[in-house]
């Protein structure tokens, strides 16, 4: 498993990061979690809610309904539509500046054959449960690390003087 890492400040582009990724299939997770994922030698669904989650928790993801572990599928071409969809989820957002990171892990193409895609939300007409359309697919059960092909490891640095971190700042002290 080839593992690459980024560090960029937030004012740097991610495009390169972003190129790196068409055509694949990824899981999406924060560094630290990575850590447990190296641990336990695979990436596992969240089923029962127990594990920390990367984007937000919900009980009602299709895919988490089905003991699926969560991923992006960027293998179509990205029109108008799937370009929407994408920054609905960007792979990116948990990679805030000055926080800890995250980790892309992008799938072997052996693992393509055993997806659940989100038509399969469609078919099932399960549409009070959330799922992520164009974007996300399943992969039944867990993923060992042996079916991962390349790391990602992306850590954005903020930069104190910028505008986004004064904004920030401001927004916390207005909280407190």
């Amino acid at each position: 498993m080839q593992v690459i890492e980024f560090n960029r400040t937030e004012e740097e582009s991610l495009a390169d990061v972003e190129a790196m990724l068409e055509g694949r299939v990824f899981h999406v997770t924060r560094r630290p979690f990575w850590e447990a994922i190296v641990t336990s030698g695979e990436i596992r669904p969240n089923a029962d809610g127990c594990l920390p989650t990367t984007f937000g928790s919900s009980s009602n993801s299709f895919f988490k309904n089905r003991g699926c572990v969560s991923i992006f599928d960027y293998r179509s071409p990205a029109d108008e539509t799937i370009r929407e969809f994408r920054m609905r989820c960007w792979p990116f957002q948990p990679a805030m500046a000055g926080g800890e990171g995250i980790a892309v892990l992008i799938l072997k193409v052996s693992t393509y054959g055993n997806l659940v895609p989100w038509t399969k939300w469609k078919e099932e007409n399960a549409l009070r449960e959330m799922v992520v359309p164009y974007v996300e697919a399943g992969h039944p059960g867990p993923i060992p690390l042996s079916e991962i092909e390349q790391v990602i490891l992306l850590h954005v640095a903020e930069n104190p003087t910028s505008l986004s971190a004064r904004l920030r700042r401001a927004r916390d002290d207005k909280k407190s």
